[in-house]
């Protein structure tokens, strides 16, 4: 199974520095074991140059 999703993710740090981060992620799922697993995750962020200073988190 493939699952496609849009995502905006907001940053605030410091009160002054704020990060916006564009894109789109695809899954493709596999059902083992009764469950559900990720098989493949692609991510393509619209930004072709990222001026965040770091990147913390998960997408």
């Amino acid at each position: 199974m493939t699952v496609k999703c849009r995502f905006l993710v907001y940053r605030n740090r410091v009160e002054t520095e704020t990060d916006l981060l564009v894109g789109k992620r695809e899954d493709v799922l596999r059902r083992a074991e009764g469950r559900w697993r990720i098989a493949r995750r692609m991510i393509v962020l619209d930004q072709s140059v990222l001026l965040a200073k770091n990147l913390t988190f998960f997408i």
